[in-house]
């Protein structure tokens, strides 16, 4: 099983899965990138089944974390934002 996802900066991220054994699989990461030269280069990491979960998990957290935060964020923004544009406008029609 392959499955690829292309990064915003151009890399490509594949991911394999390898049944070795019934009770051994082996998850691959393999990070290629084509922008700097002319050949490509690639970096890989290959993890047990618990350590991808692992990995997995992560990435979901720090994720949500991001979302969290740049939502949080947004709210703050608009709540100083649509106050100063209210008084801006008050003051225009005076």
């Amino acid at each position: 099983m392959r499955i690829a996802i292309q990064a915003d900066d151009g890399d490509e991220v594949s991911i394999y899965a390898d049944l070795l054994a019934l009770e051994h699989g082996l998850i691959t990461l393999e990070i290629e990138n084509q922008l700097y030269s002319e050949i490509s280069e690639f970096d890989s990491v290959t993890l047990t089944i618990g350590k991808a979960r692992e990995l997995a998990a992560a990435l979901l957290t720090v994720a949500q974390d991001l979302e969290f935060v740049r939502g949080t964020t947004a709210s703050k923004l608009a709540a100083l934002v649509l106050p100063m544009r209210s008084a801006t406008g008050a003051a225009r029609k005076n």
